[in-house]
């Protein structure tokens, strides 16, 4: 696998200067997680690095009171993670695990900041990563205070379309398994919630979910579920 073909075709990377490109390429290594692994743990600081996903999904939790692991989001091929702790230089604040095969790309700490050293604009495209991040997270607050849940469910399923959906005949599949505990923590809602919605909109046609993995049966529909009067 070629690391600096897949540099070549990352927007983020390509917005680099010539010399900063260089210097992160020349450190990057190639690393493989099996499924279910852990690739980092809240609380490390040990091995900080800026991680580009090339491959797989990674599943960014947290563990409740109960003891339970609960999806905050995922990670999928082209997403940047890690930028946080290179910049602060503090520990990890969630579990990052595989849900499948897994390969990231990733330079470690000391050289991201041995570059930012020398070109202090590093550190603005570092930040624009977090910024990414942060406009997502106020879009779900936007979504939370205007939309009732089944909207924000709706959104949130066309949404994973775009990455994760597979064409299966007339459906579209999910590839990626969530359960309804999960889908509620991710919403800020119950699970019975969930689960009231999913069982109504499997009456009307509109999605099945088996073991986890929710099909898409009638794409339109639901998409005017994003849209309640």
């Amino acid at each position: 696998m070629n690391i600096t073909h897949h540099l070549d075709n990352d927007p983020w990377f390509t917005h680099l200067s010539a010399e900063i490109q260089t210097q992160l390429a020349h450190s990057a290594v190639l690393k493989t997680y099996q499924k279910n692994q852990m690739i980092h743990a809240v609380g490390d600081n040990d091995d900080a690095a800026l991680h580009l996903v090339l491959g797989g999904t990674i599943r960014v939790c947290n563990v409740s009171a109960s003891g339970n692991a609960m999806t905050l989001t995922h990670l999928s091929s082209g997403d940047w993670f890690g930028e946080i702790s290179i910049i602060d230089d503090n520990p990890r604040t969630h579990d990052a695990w595989t849900t499948n095969k897994v390969t990231l790309l990733s330079i470690p700490r000391k050289s991201v900041i041995h570059t930012a050293e020398q070109h202090p604009i590093l550190y603005k495209h570092l930040a624009l990563i977090t910024c990414g991040r942060i406009r997502r997270a106020f879009d779900w607050i936007d979504n939370a205070t205007s939309l009732n849940t089944s909207a924000r469910l709706a959104s949130m399923l066309i949404g994973l379309i775009g990455t994760y959906g597979k064409q299966v005949g007339a459906d579209i599949k999910i590839d990626l398994r969530l359960s309804q505990e999960e889908l509620g923590f991710m919403l800020g809602t119950t699970r019975q919630t969930i689960n009231k919605i999913i069982q109504s909109w499997q009456k009307q046609t509109i999605i099945n979910m088996h073991y986890g993995f929710i099909t898409i049966k009638n794409k339109p529909q639901l998409m005017a579920m994003m849209n309640p009067e």
